[in-house]
């Protein structure tokens, strides 16, 4: 799995977390080390002492910019779908959805809606006409 997240304009210091497993009593631990120690540190099981771990890769942290994000959203093919909301509204939605997931940020219901309209492939008009507290439902 890759997580894409958010990095802010702030530089901060960070040190990473390691998964191990432990081979003897196969407890799996957590163990924050700096970059500095990793390789050159001896870990041991918190749970039964044992020096024989081995360690487990199970996330890769990929950290962009939002203007990164955008650069790369904008360079794809998913930036021209827009121009044709109406000719590929299922397009549009799927585009919308990944924008949303690259921001990380919770959308909110309307968007979530908007998003599953088009997705079900409704027009823009009809989307507009039928979004939740409006007086008229789609039809």
């Amino acid at each position: 799995m890759i997580i894409i997240e958010n990095l802010s304009d702030r530089a901060e210091a960070c040190v990473p977390a390691y998964e191990y497993i432990c081979d003897k009593c196969h407890q799996s631990f957590s163990l924050e080390i700096p970059y500095s120690q990793y390789g050159n540190r001896v870990v041991c099981c918190p749970n039964c002492g044992s020096r024989k771990v081995s360690r487990c890769i199970q996330l890769v942290r990929i950290a962009r910019s939002e203007e990164q994000r955008m650069q790369q959203f904008n360079e794809s093919s998913n930036a021209q779908v827009f121009n044709h909301v109406d000719e590929n509204p299922a397009e549009v939605g799927r585009a919308l959805r990944e924008m949303g997931r690259e921001s990380g940020a919770e959308m909110g219901e309307t968007f979530n809606e908007v998003v599953d309209r088009l997705e079900h492939g409704q027009t823009s008009g009809n989307i507009d006409k039928g979004l939740s507290g409006s007086a008229e439902e789609p039809t």
